[in-house]
């Protein structure tokens, strides 16, 4: 009760004015600024990036030595029942590797790390992009609230207008209820209109994590587009495919270096208890390859660098495409922008207002006067689609671009 009473109540506050006076206006800016201080998506970025710096710094440690301390010939039998026959080994061993494994590791560890710096690239780009979308549809909803606002405001002028001339008898009865059945319409489109209004309010604070019931979006409709890059650059998504197929290969020589047995060598002292005598003692411990020789993790990561390869391909067509996409859809946007924000409106505008004193004097009928508030309806409507596909091209284009 208490949400659908506090929506009811900002509805009204809608239906009768504009955007509220205590309403955050937020620039497109600052939107941008406070998402990538608020966003979970980076946090979790960057804590990645940290982890891989980590494992890259662990990569180059060599294995631990052991130390080995033993004691043999003692509760057995006959002599050998006290600690007087017992010897004590004090040994320290070093587990060597061969195959190149500590570079293998390290050279991994790079990879990762370099993947890791630019998935955190990513995810800036892909937040501001729908921190830009999302800007965007505020303010086009917020132009669509007011316009169904002001048309619901006409239909109920409208509406007293239509019964005055039945009452003196100008105009049949039809024309009353057909301007009742406009306000109805007017009416059912600005709720819609307020229930969008709410839904990118929402979108925008969960993304920027500005909390405001009465959130606004503020911008410039003539953004500059980014600066074109050559068509030959490598788009970040292709870096980051070609640092995963970095990777991929760089896994291959570690599974390789691990069908490298590694050698164990071990020294120490051994001291006989009965005579007090010492001795070194030495040995070298190698495994067997017979059964284990890292076959299948060797096949696993040649397919591995197959299929980063293969994606990297794929990648570099998806990501030059959209990037084509991105230009050409602002090209035929600003076209449309250029054609919708000339005369068209400020005329459509005009003929509403000269049909409507046209039909208080008994000169036009209210067919007439509906097919002008239709027209420029339909034209402000297509002019502010117009703008949000400007500013989503805008975005997609920032974003194809994005380093």
């Amino acid at each position: 009760m208490y949400i659908s009473l506090r929506t009811a109540i900002l509805a009204g506050a809608l239906m009768a004015g504009g955007t509220p006076a205590c309403a955050v206006s937020v620039t497109l800016a600052d939107a941008l600024a406070r998402g990538a201080e608020a966003s979970p998506r980076i946090v979790q970025a960057k804590a990645q990036l940290d982890a891989a710096e980590a494992r890259a710094l662990q990569a180059g440690v060599a294995p631990n030595p052991e130390i080995a301390l033993e004691v043999e010939n003692f509760g057995g039998t006959g002599p050998y029942r006290s600690f007087h026959q017992t010897e004590t080994t004090l040994a320290v061993s070093q587990r060597l590797e061969f195959g190149g494994k500590r570079s293998a590791r390290k050279a991994v560890a790079r990879a990762e790390r370099d993947f890791a710096a630019l998935a955190f690239v990513r995810a800036q780009a892909d937040l501001a992009r729908d921190i830009r979308y999302a800007h965007a549809e505020l303010r086009a909803a917020e132009d669509r609230a007011s316009l169904a606002r002001d048309n619901a405001g006409r239909a109920r002028e409208l509406v007293q207008t239509a019964g005055i001339l039945v009452e003196v008898g100008r105009d049949p009865p039809q024309r009353k209820i057909r301007a009742d059945a406009l306000l109805a319409e007017a009416e059912a489109e600005a709720s819609r209109a307020f229930g969008e209004l709410l839904a990118s309010r929402r979108m925008l604070e969960t993304l920027t994590g500005i909390e405001d019931t009465d959130l606004s979006a503020i911008g410039d409709d003539q953004a500059a587009a980014p600066v074109s890059l050559p068509a030959d650059t490598q788009t970040l998504d292709e870096r980051l495919s070609a640092a995963e197929r970095d990777a991929a290969n760089a896994r291959i020589r570690l599974a390789q270096s691990e069908a490298v047995p590694d050698v164990t060598a071990s020294g120490g002292v051994r001291r006989f208890r009965e005579g007090g005598e010492t001795a070194i003692v030495a040995g070298v411990s190698i495994p067997i390859p017979i059964r284990n020789r890292n076959r299948g993790a060797i096949a696993a990561a040649r397919s591995d660098s197959i299929a980063a390869e293969a994606e990297l391909a794929q990648t570099r067509l998806d990501s030059r495409r959209l990037r084509r996409d991105a230009e050409m859809q602002l090209t035929t946007v600003n076209q449309r922008l250029s054609a919708l924000s000339g005369l068209g409106i400020a005329q459509a505008a005009e003929a509403v207002r000269l049909t409507d004193i046209g039909y208080r004097a008994g000169k036009f009928s209210l067919l007439e006067l509906i097919d002008a508030q239709t027209a420029y309806n339909s034209s402000k409507l297509a002019l502010i689609e117009a703008q949000l596909d400007r500013a989503k091209a805008l975005a997609d284009l920032a974003r194809a671009n994005a380093q």
